[in-house]
Protein backbone atom coordinates (compact mmCIF):
# COMPACT_ATOMS: atom_id res chain seq x y z
CA UNK A 1 0.00 0.00 0.00
CA UNK A 2 1.39 3.38 -1.01
CA UNK A 3 1.47 6.40 1.31
CA UNK A 4 -0.55 9.49 0.54
CA UNK A 5 0.18 13.14 1.03
CA UNK A 6 -3.13 14.08 2.69
CA UNK A 7 -5.57 16.38 0.89
CA UNK A 8 -4.67 19.44 2.92
CA UNK A 9 -3.96 22.99 1.79
CA UNK A 10 -0.76 23.75 3.68
CA UNK A 11 2.51 22.04 4.56
CA UNK A 12 1.87 22.16 8.31
CA UNK A 13 -1.68 20.84 7.92
CA UNK A 14 -0.30 17.79 6.09
CA UNK A 15 2.17 17.24 8.94
CA UNK A 16 -0.51 17.73 11.60
CA UNK A 17 -2.76 15.19 9.88
CA UNK A 18 -0.24 12.38 10.37
CA UNK A 19 0.56 13.49 13.92
CA UNK A 20 -3.14 13.28 14.82
CA UNK A 21 -3.72 9.99 12.97
CA UNK A 22 -0.97 8.05 14.73
CA UNK A 23 0.49 10.13 17.57
CA UNK A 24 2.61 7.33 19.06
CA UNK A 25 4.44 6.50 15.82
CA UNK A 26 8.08 7.46 15.42
CA UNK A 27 8.45 10.86 13.79
CA UNK A 28 12.23 11.26 13.79
CA UNK A 29 15.50 10.29 15.40
CA UNK A 30 18.19 12.97 15.64
CA UNK A 31 21.85 12.56 16.57
CA UNK A 32 22.67 15.39 18.96
CA UNK A 33 26.03 15.63 20.76
CA UNK A 34 26.80 12.01 19.98
CA UNK A 35 23.46 10.69 21.30
CA UNK A 36 20.41 9.53 19.35
CA UNK A 37 17.17 11.18 20.51
CA UNK A 38 13.84 9.88 19.20
CA UNK A 39 10.52 11.75 19.08
CA UNK A 40 7.02 10.50 18.47
CA UNK A 41 4.70 12.40 16.17
CA UNK A 42 2.80 13.68 19.21
CA UNK A 43 6.02 14.96 20.82
CA UNK A 44 7.14 16.61 17.60
CA UNK A 45 3.80 18.33 17.05
CA UNK A 46 3.72 19.54 20.65
CA UNK A 47 7.07 21.27 20.04
CA UNK A 48 5.71 22.76 16.80
CA UNK A 49 2.65 24.22 18.52
CA UNK A 50 4.67 25.65 21.40
CA UNK A 51 6.98 27.40 18.97
CA UNK A 52 4.08 28.72 16.91
CA UNK A 53 2.63 30.30 20.05
CA UNK A 54 6.03 31.62 21.13
CA UNK A 55 6.72 33.25 17.77
CA UNK A 56 3.34 34.94 17.79
CA UNK A 57 4.06 36.10 21.32
CA UNK A 58 7.31 37.89 20.46
CA UNK A 59 6.73 38.96 16.84
CA UNK A 60 4.07 41.61 16.34
CA UNK A 61 3.31 40.69 12.73
CA UNK A 62 4.25 38.06 10.12
CA UNK A 63 7.88 38.43 9.09
CA UNK A 64 10.76 36.81 7.25
CA UNK A 65 12.30 34.49 9.87
CA UNK A 66 15.87 33.28 9.32
CA UNK A 67 17.16 29.99 10.80
CA UNK A 68 20.86 29.44 11.53
CA UNK A 69 21.23 26.81 14.23
CA UNK A 70 22.88 23.50 15.08
CA UNK A 71 20.70 20.43 14.59
CA UNK A 72 18.29 19.45 17.35
CA UNK A 73 14.54 19.10 17.93
CA UNK A 74 14.27 22.87 18.42
CA UNK A 75 15.55 23.60 14.92
CA UNK A 76 13.24 21.02 13.32
CA UNK A 77 10.11 21.96 15.25
CA UNK A 78 10.61 25.73 15.31
CA UNK A 79 10.85 25.81 11.52
CA UNK A 80 7.40 24.24 11.15
CA UNK A 81 6.14 26.34 14.05
CA UNK A 82 7.16 29.51 12.23
CA UNK A 83 5.23 28.36 9.17
CA UNK A 84 2.18 27.49 11.29
CA UNK A 85 2.31 30.97 12.87
CA UNK A 86 2.20 32.62 9.43
CA UNK A 87 5.85 33.66 9.22
CA UNK A 88 8.15 32.98 6.25
CA UNK A 89 11.02 30.71 7.39
CA UNK A 90 14.33 30.36 5.55
CA UNK A 91 17.30 28.14 6.41
CA UNK A 92 20.90 29.29 6.03
CA UNK A 93 24.14 27.50 6.86
CA UNK A 94 25.31 27.32 10.44
CA UNK A 95 28.95 28.51 10.57
CA UNK A 96 31.56 25.82 11.09
CA UNK A 97 34.56 26.28 13.36
CA UNK A 98 36.73 27.00 10.30
CA UNK A 99 34.38 29.50 8.69
CA UNK A 100 35.87 32.73 7.40
CA UNK A 101 34.03 35.19 9.64
CA UNK A 102 34.41 38.08 7.17
CA UNK A 103 32.90 35.99 4.39
CA UNK A 104 30.06 34.81 6.64
CA UNK A 105 29.25 38.37 7.66
CA UNK A 106 29.32 39.43 3.99
CA UNK A 107 26.84 36.67 3.17
CA UNK A 108 24.60 37.62 6.10
CA UNK A 109 24.54 41.29 5.13
CA UNK A 110 23.63 40.27 1.58
CA UNK A 111 20.77 38.13 2.87
CA UNK A 112 19.57 41.00 5.07
CA UNK A 113 19.73 43.34 2.10
CA UNK A 114 17.52 41.14 -0.09
CA UNK A 115 15.12 39.89 2.59
CA UNK A 116 14.94 42.54 5.32
CA UNK A 117 14.40 39.65 7.75
CA UNK A 118 12.66 40.54 10.97
CA UNK A 119 14.13 37.83 13.19
CA UNK A 120 16.84 35.17 13.41
CA UNK A 121 16.44 31.86 15.24
CA UNK A 122 19.78 30.57 16.51
CA UNK A 123 21.60 29.01 19.46
CA UNK A 124 22.11 31.19 22.53
CA UNK A 125 25.88 30.82 22.10
CA UNK A 126 25.67 32.31 18.60
CA UNK A 127 23.36 35.26 19.32
CA UNK A 128 26.18 37.80 19.51
CA UNK A 129 27.34 36.96 15.97
CA UNK A 130 24.02 38.18 14.56
CA UNK A 131 23.59 41.35 16.61
CA UNK A 132 25.76 43.19 14.10
CA UNK A 133 23.45 42.41 11.20
CA UNK A 134 20.39 44.57 10.64
CA UNK A 135 17.87 45.25 13.37
CA UNK A 136 16.12 41.87 13.47
CA UNK A 137 15.11 40.21 16.73
CA UNK A 138 17.44 37.42 17.91
CA UNK A 139 15.39 34.42 19.07
CA UNK A 140 16.79 31.32 20.82
CA UNK A 141 15.12 28.18 22.26
CA UNK A 142 14.97 30.01 25.60
CA UNK A 143 11.81 31.60 24.22
CA UNK A 144 9.91 28.49 25.32
CA UNK A 145 10.65 29.35 28.95
CA UNK A 146 8.55 32.53 28.63
CA UNK A 147 4.81 31.85 29.03
CA UNK A 148 3.02 32.63 25.78
CA UNK A 149 -0.25 34.47 25.53
CA UNK A 150 -3.15 32.51 24.05
CA UNK A 151 -2.48 32.60 20.33
CA UNK A 152 -5.08 33.67 17.84
CA UNK A 153 -5.38 31.91 14.51
CA UNK A 154 -2.95 33.59 12.10
CA UNK A 155 -4.33 34.88 8.81
CA UNK A 156 -3.89 32.53 5.83
CA UNK A 157 -0.52 32.87 4.09
CA UNK A 158 -0.13 31.39 0.62
CA UNK A 159 3.67 31.58 0.96
CA UNK A 160 5.21 28.64 2.83
CA UNK A 161 8.96 29.28 2.90
CA UNK A 162 11.93 30.93 1.26
CA UNK A 163 14.76 28.84 -0.08
CA UNK A 164 18.13 29.98 -1.35
CA UNK A 165 19.07 28.73 -4.78
CA UNK A 166 21.67 25.98 -5.08
CA UNK A 167 23.57 27.71 -7.86
CA UNK A 168 27.34 28.04 -7.59
CA UNK A 169 27.79 31.50 -9.10
CA UNK A 170 27.76 34.58 -6.94
CA UNK A 171 25.53 35.57 -4.05
CA UNK A 172 22.24 33.87 -4.75
CA UNK A 173 18.71 35.14 -4.87
CA UNK A 174 16.15 33.43 -2.71
CA UNK A 175 12.99 31.86 -4.10
CA UNK A 176 9.54 31.91 -2.51
CA UNK A 177 7.67 28.60 -2.47
CA UNK A 178 3.93 28.44 -1.80
CA UNK A 179 2.03 25.87 0.23
CA UNK A 180 0.09 24.93 -2.89
CA UNK A 181 3.28 24.33 -4.87
CA UNK A 182 4.99 22.27 -2.17
CA UNK A 183 1.92 20.08 -1.59
CA UNK A 184 1.59 19.52 -5.35
CA UNK A 185 5.26 18.60 -5.57
CA UNK A 186 4.99 16.13 -2.71
CA UNK A 187 2.07 14.37 -4.30
CA UNK A 188 3.90 14.07 -7.61
CA UNK A 189 7.29 13.08 -6.26
CA UNK A 190 6.01 10.74 -3.54
CA UNK A 191 4.00 8.86 -6.17
CA UNK A 192 7.11 8.69 -8.36
CA UNK A 193 9.10 7.04 -5.56
CA UNK A 194 6.15 4.79 -4.66
CA UNK A 195 6.44 5.68 -0.98
CA UNK A 196 4.84 3.23 1.47
CA UNK A 197 4.25 3.24 5.25
CA UNK A 198 7.25 0.91 5.55
CA UNK A 199 9.66 3.52 4.18
CA UNK A 200 12.06 5.57 6.26
CA UNK A 201 14.65 8.15 5.18
CA UNK A 202 18.18 8.50 6.49
CA UNK A 203 20.19 11.67 5.92
CA UNK A 204 23.16 13.77 6.99
CA UNK A 205 22.20 16.65 4.70
CA UNK A 206 21.76 20.15 6.13
CA UNK A 207 18.39 21.86 6.03
CA UNK A 208 19.74 24.89 4.16
CA UNK A 209 20.12 22.66 1.09
CA UNK A 210 16.99 21.86 -0.95
CA UNK A 211 17.71 18.11 -0.87
CA UNK A 212 17.98 18.14 2.92
CA UNK A 213 15.03 20.49 3.44
CA UNK A 214 12.48 19.17 0.95
CA UNK A 215 13.35 15.52 0.32
CA UNK A 216 14.75 14.45 3.68
CA UNK A 217 12.76 16.62 6.11
CA UNK A 218 9.47 17.95 4.74
CA UNK A 219 8.67 14.91 2.58
CA UNK A 220 8.78 12.34 5.42
CA UNK A 221 6.84 14.69 7.69
CA UNK A 222 4.16 15.29 5.05
CA UNK A 223 3.90 11.58 4.21
CA UNK A 224 4.00 10.34 7.79
CA UNK A 225 7.17 8.25 7.48
CA UNK A 226 10.10 8.48 9.92
CA UNK A 227 13.50 9.97 9.20
CA UNK A 228 16.93 9.60 10.81
CA UNK A 229 18.98 12.81 10.83
CA UNK A 230 22.73 13.05 11.45
CA UNK A 231 24.33 16.42 12.11
CA UNK A 232 26.30 17.38 8.96
CA UNK A 233 29.33 18.34 11.06
CA UNK A 234 29.30 14.89 12.68
CA UNK A 235 29.09 13.17 9.31
CA UNK A 236 32.07 15.08 7.98
CA UNK A 237 34.14 13.83 10.93
CA UNK A 238 32.68 10.29 10.90
CA UNK A 239 31.19 9.33 7.51
CA UNK A 240 30.59 5.77 8.70
CA UNK A 241 27.86 7.07 11.05
CA UNK A 242 25.46 6.97 8.11
CA UNK A 243 26.21 3.31 7.44
CA UNK A 244 25.85 2.46 11.13
CA UNK A 245 22.32 3.88 11.15
CA UNK A 246 21.38 1.96 8.02
CA UNK A 247 22.64 -1.34 9.41
CA UNK A 248 20.96 -0.84 12.78
CA UNK A 249 17.62 0.83 11.96
CA UNK A 250 17.04 -0.43 8.38
CA UNK A 251 15.76 2.72 6.62
CA UNK A 252 14.83 2.37 2.96
CA UNK A 253 15.77 5.65 1.20
CA UNK A 254 19.02 7.60 1.31
CA UNK A 255 19.83 10.86 -0.52
CA UNK A 256 23.49 11.70 -1.19
CA UNK A 257 25.47 14.12 -3.36
CA UNK A 258 27.86 12.31 -5.70
CA UNK A 259 31.06 12.95 -3.74
CA UNK A 260 29.57 11.15 -0.71
CA UNK A 261 29.63 7.82 -2.54
CA UNK A 262 33.39 8.08 -2.92
CA UNK A 263 33.86 9.23 0.70
CA UNK A 264 31.87 6.25 1.97
CA UNK A 265 33.69 3.85 -0.35
CA UNK A 266 36.99 5.11 1.08
CA UNK A 267 36.07 5.49 4.76
CA UNK A 268 33.01 3.35 5.45
CA UNK A 269 33.11 -0.09 7.04
CA UNK A 270 31.59 -2.94 5.07
CA UNK A 271 28.09 -3.31 6.49
CA UNK A 272 24.69 -4.74 5.62
CA UNK A 273 23.06 -1.95 3.59
CA UNK A 274 20.46 -4.15 1.91
CA UNK A 275 17.49 -2.34 3.46
CA UNK A 276 17.97 0.67 1.17
CA UNK A 277 15.70 0.32 -1.86
CA UNK A 278 16.63 3.74 -3.29
CA UNK A 279 20.00 5.44 -3.11
CA UNK A 280 19.33 8.83 -4.72
CA UNK A 281 22.30 10.73 -6.18
CA UNK A 282 21.44 14.40 -6.46
CA UNK A 283 22.67 18.03 -6.24
CA UNK A 284 25.82 17.59 -8.38
CA UNK A 285 26.62 15.64 -11.57
CA UNK A 286 26.25 11.90 -10.93
CA UNK A 287 29.19 9.74 -12.00
CA UNK A 288 29.13 6.06 -12.93
CA UNK A 289 32.64 5.66 -11.49
CA UNK A 290 31.42 6.82 -8.07
CA UNK A 291 28.55 4.34 -8.18
CA UNK A 292 30.91 1.53 -9.18
CA UNK A 293 33.35 2.36 -6.36
CA UNK A 294 30.42 2.25 -3.94
CA UNK A 295 29.23 -1.11 -5.30
CA UNK A 296 32.73 -2.58 -5.12
CA UNK A 297 33.02 -1.57 -1.47
CA UNK A 298 29.54 -2.66 -0.33
CA UNK A 299 28.41 -6.03 -1.77
CA UNK A 300 25.00 -5.78 -0.05
CA UNK A 301 24.01 -2.84 -2.29
CA UNK A 302 22.06 -3.86 -5.39
CA UNK A 303 23.21 -1.97 -8.52
CA UNK A 304 19.68 -1.09 -9.61
CA UNK A 305 19.04 0.77 -6.32
CA UNK A 306 21.63 3.44 -7.22
CA UNK A 307 19.46 6.11 -8.82
CA UNK A 308 19.85 9.70 -10.02
CA UNK A 309 17.64 12.75 -9.50
CA UNK A 310 17.74 16.15 -11.18
CA UNK A 311 16.43 18.78 -8.79
CA UNK A 312 16.64 22.48 -8.04
CA UNK A 313 15.19 24.88 -5.51
CA UNK A 314 13.30 26.76 -8.21
CA UNK A 315 11.15 23.69 -8.87
CA UNK A 316 10.65 23.03 -5.12
CA UNK A 317 12.91 20.01 -5.62
CA UNK A 318 12.75 17.15 -8.14
CA UNK A 319 12.35 17.51 -11.90
CA UNK A 320 13.26 13.96 -12.94
CA UNK A 321 14.31 10.66 -11.38
CA UNK A 322 15.74 7.31 -12.50
CA UNK A 323 14.13 4.26 -10.90
CA UNK A 324 14.84 0.51 -10.70
CA UNK A 325 11.46 -0.32 -12.21
CA UNK A 326 12.25 1.91 -15.19
CA UNK A 327 15.52 0.01 -15.75
CA UNK A 328 17.50 3.25 -16.15
CA UNK A 329 19.41 3.56 -12.86
CA UNK A 330 22.90 3.49 -14.43
CA UNK A 331 22.31 4.51 -18.02
CA UNK A 332 25.30 6.56 -19.23
CA UNK A 333 25.14 8.44 -22.51
CA UNK A 334 27.61 7.22 -25.11
CA UNK A 335 28.72 10.73 -26.14
CA UNK A 336 28.69 12.52 -22.78
CA UNK A 337 30.22 11.80 -19.38
CA UNK A 338 26.75 11.94 -17.86
CA UNK A 339 24.32 9.52 -16.25
CA UNK A 340 20.66 9.70 -17.13
CA UNK A 341 18.61 11.79 -14.70
CA UNK A 342 15.55 9.77 -15.68
CA UNK A 343 12.03 10.56 -16.72
CA UNK A 344 10.22 13.68 -15.63
CA UNK A 345 8.06 13.40 -12.53
CA UNK A 346 4.30 13.85 -13.17
CA UNK A 347 3.24 17.36 -14.23
CA UNK A 348 6.81 18.59 -14.77
CA UNK A 349 7.71 19.78 -18.27
CA UNK A 350 11.14 20.39 -19.77
CA UNK A 351 12.08 22.28 -22.90
CA UNK A 352 15.62 22.50 -24.25
CA UNK A 353 16.44 25.99 -25.54
CA UNK A 354 19.14 25.41 -28.15
CA UNK A 355 21.54 28.05 -29.39
CA UNK A 356 22.94 26.02 -32.31
CA UNK A 357 22.53 22.70 -34.09
CA UNK A 358 23.65 20.67 -31.08
CA UNK A 359 21.16 18.45 -29.28
CA UNK A 360 22.38 20.17 -26.11
CA UNK A 361 20.87 23.41 -24.85
CA UNK A 362 19.70 25.28 -21.77
CA UNK A 363 17.13 23.41 -19.70
CA UNK A 364 13.82 25.22 -19.17
CA UNK A 365 11.24 23.90 -16.71
CA UNK A 366 7.52 24.44 -16.22
CA UNK A 367 5.42 22.83 -13.51
CA UNK A 368 2.67 23.44 -10.91
CA UNK A 369 5.42 23.49 -8.27
CA UNK A 370 7.67 26.06 -9.88
CA UNK A 371 8.73 28.76 -7.43
CA UNK A 372 6.25 31.61 -7.06
CA UNK A 373 8.81 34.44 -7.39
CA UNK A 374 12.22 35.57 -6.31
CA UNK A 375 12.37 37.43 -3.00
CA UNK A 376 12.67 40.69 -4.94
CA UNK A 377 9.27 39.95 -6.52
CA UNK A 378 10.49 39.07 -10.03
CA UNK A 379 9.60 35.90 -11.93
CA UNK A 380 11.72 35.66 -15.09
CA UNK A 381 10.16 33.21 -17.56
CA UNK A 382 10.68 32.55 -21.25
CA UNK A 383 7.56 31.34 -23.01
CA UNK A 384 6.31 30.08 -19.65
CA UNK A 385 9.53 28.23 -18.78
CA UNK A 386 12.11 29.05 -16.15
CA UNK A 387 15.61 28.91 -17.64
CA UNK A 388 17.73 26.97 -15.17
CA UNK A 389 21.20 27.88 -16.43
CA UNK A 390 21.87 24.14 -16.70
CA UNK A 391 22.84 22.60 -20.04
CA UNK A 392 21.38 19.28 -21.12
CA UNK A 393 19.18 17.35 -23.50
CA UNK A 394 16.33 14.83 -23.59
CA UNK A 395 17.04 11.56 -25.42
CA UNK A 396 14.66 9.51 -27.55
CA UNK A 397 13.51 7.57 -24.46
CA UNK A 398 12.32 10.79 -22.86
CA UNK A 399 15.11 10.79 -20.29
CA UNK A 400 16.88 13.96 -19.20
CA UNK A 401 20.67 14.34 -19.22
CA UNK A 402 22.42 17.29 -17.55
CA UNK A 403 25.83 18.14 -18.99
CA UNK A 404 26.93 21.37 -17.31
CA UNK A 405 26.24 24.97 -16.32
CA UNK A 406 25.83 27.58 -19.03
CA UNK A 407 27.47 30.43 -17.07
CA UNK A 408 30.35 28.30 -15.80
CA UNK A 409 31.45 26.96 -19.18
CA UNK A 410 35.18 27.63 -19.70
CA UNK A 411 36.60 27.86 -23.24
CA UNK A 412 40.33 27.10 -23.34
CA UNK A 413 42.00 27.33 -26.77
CA UNK A 414 38.61 26.77 -28.38
CA UNK A 415 37.76 23.70 -26.30
CA UNK A 416 34.66 23.71 -24.09
CA UNK A 417 35.54 22.72 -20.53
CA UNK A 418 32.84 21.90 -18.00
CA UNK A 419 34.26 22.87 -14.58
CA UNK A 420 32.39 20.11 -12.78
CA UNK A 421 34.31 17.55 -14.88
CA UNK A 422 37.63 19.08 -13.82
CA UNK A 423 36.51 19.32 -10.19
CA UNK A 424 35.51 15.67 -10.19
CA UNK A 425 38.89 14.60 -11.56
CA UNK A 426 40.74 16.81 -9.06
CA UNK A 427 38.71 15.43 -6.15
CA UNK A 428 39.79 11.90 -7.10
CA UNK A 429 43.47 12.71 -6.62
CA UNK A 430 45.15 11.18 -3.59
CA UNK A 431 45.47 13.79 -0.86
CA UNK A 432 42.58 15.97 -2.06
CA UNK A 433 39.52 16.13 0.17
CA UNK A 434 36.59 14.67 -1.87
CA UNK A 435 34.11 17.24 -3.10
CA UNK A 436 36.30 20.16 -2.03
CA UNK A 437 37.65 21.56 -5.28
CA UNK A 438 36.72 24.46 -7.53
CA UNK A 439 37.61 25.32 -11.13
CA UNK A 440 37.32 28.57 -13.06
CA UNK A 441 38.77 30.35 -16.07
CA UNK A 442 40.87 33.54 -16.11
CA UNK A 443 41.33 35.45 -19.35
CA UNK A 444 44.90 35.78 -20.66
CA UNK A 445 45.34 38.79 -22.98
CA UNK A 446 48.64 37.55 -24.40
CA UNK A 447 47.26 34.16 -25.37
CA UNK A 448 43.81 35.47 -26.32
CA UNK A 449 42.01 32.72 -24.42
CA UNK A 450 40.91 31.68 -20.96
CA UNK A 451 43.31 29.65 -18.86
CA UNK A 452 42.24 26.93 -16.43
CA UNK A 453 42.76 27.35 -12.67
CA UNK A 454 42.07 24.62 -10.12
CA UNK A 455 41.84 25.09 -6.34
CA UNK A 456 41.71 22.06 -4.04
CA UNK A 457 41.58 21.46 -0.30
CA UNK A 458 44.08 18.94 1.05
CA UNK A 459 43.66 16.18 3.56
CA UNK A 460 45.47 16.89 6.81
CA UNK A 461 49.20 16.31 6.74
CA UNK A 462 49.56 15.85 2.96
CA UNK A 463 52.30 17.96 1.34
CA UNK A 464 50.94 20.46 -1.23
CA UNK A 465 53.54 20.02 -3.99
CA UNK A 466 52.78 16.35 -4.79
CA UNK A 467 49.09 17.23 -4.85
CA UNK A 468 49.67 20.00 -7.39
CA UNK A 469 51.67 17.69 -9.65
CA UNK A 470 49.11 14.89 -9.38
CA UNK A 471 46.16 17.21 -10.15
CA UNK A 472 47.97 18.66 -13.18
CA UNK A 473 48.62 15.16 -14.48
CA UNK A 474 45.11 13.82 -13.78
CA UNK A 475 43.34 16.78 -15.42
CA UNK A 476 45.57 16.56 -18.49
CA UNK A 477 44.96 12.82 -18.85
CA UNK A 478 41.20 12.93 -18.26
CA UNK A 479 40.21 16.32 -19.75
CA UNK A 480 43.02 16.94 -22.23
CA UNK A 481 43.94 20.37 -20.83
CA UNK A 482 46.86 21.29 -18.59
CA UNK A 483 45.73 23.73 -15.87
CA UNK A 484 47.59 27.02 -15.81
CA UNK A 485 47.76 26.80 -12.01
CA UNK A 486 46.78 24.32 -9.33
CA UNK A 487 46.55 25.79 -5.83
CA UNK A 488 46.26 23.86 -2.58
CA UNK A 489 44.44 25.05 0.54
CA UNK A 490 43.57 23.71 3.98
CA UNK A 491 40.29 21.88 4.40
CA UNK A 492 37.13 24.02 4.88
CA UNK A 493 38.66 27.20 3.44
CA UNK A 494 36.92 27.40 0.06
CA UNK A 495 33.97 29.80 0.21
CA UNK A 496 30.39 28.54 -0.18
CA UNK A 497 27.14 30.10 -1.35
CA UNK A 498 24.19 30.71 0.99
CA UNK A 499 22.83 27.29 -0.03
CA UNK A 500 26.03 25.49 0.92
CA UNK A 501 27.71 24.87 -2.44
CA UNK A 502 31.24 25.96 -3.25
CA UNK A 503 31.02 29.26 -5.14
CA UNK A 504 33.09 29.39 -8.32
CA UNK A 505 32.65 33.11 -8.85
CA UNK A 506 33.39 34.18 -5.26
CA UNK A 507 36.46 31.95 -4.97
CA UNK A 508 37.67 33.27 -8.33
CA UNK A 509 37.22 36.84 -7.08
CA UNK A 510 39.08 36.10 -3.85
CA UNK A 511 41.87 34.35 -5.74
CA UNK A 512 42.37 37.33 -8.05
CA UNK A 513 42.43 39.69 -5.07
CA UNK A 514 44.80 37.45 -3.09
CA UNK A 515 42.10 36.83 -0.49
CA UNK A 516 42.65 33.08 -0.13
CA UNK A 517 45.19 31.36 2.13
CA UNK A 518 47.17 29.27 -0.35
CA UNK A 519 49.80 26.72 0.68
Amino acid sequence: MNCICPPKNTVHECIEYHCRQNPAALCCSIRVNGEWLSYSREEFWDHVCRYADAFNNCLAEPTFLLFSKRLDIHLLAAYIGAMKAGHLPAQISFPSAKVNEAEYQKKMHHIHEITGFGAIFTDATEAERFTRIGDGIIITPDILEVPARPASTPPPNKDALAQFSSGTTGLQKGVILTHQGIVAHMRSYGATLQLTPDDAIVTWLPLYHDMGLIACYLMPLMYGIPFYQIDPFDWIMQPDLLLQVIEQHRPTICYLPNFSYQVLANKGRVRDLSSIRLWINCSEPARLKSHNSFLDRFPSVKPETLTVCYALAENTFAVSQTLPWHNNSARQHENFNALSCGRLIPYAEVRIFKGNDSEEGEIGIKSPFLFDRFIDGTLPLREGYYLTGDLGFVDDRGELYVTGRKKDLIIVHGKNIYPQDVEYVASEVNGVYPGRSVTFGIWDDELGTEELYVLVERKEGIAPTPIKIAVQKAVNEEIGIVPKRVEVMEHMTLVKTSSGKISRSRNRELYLNKGLALL
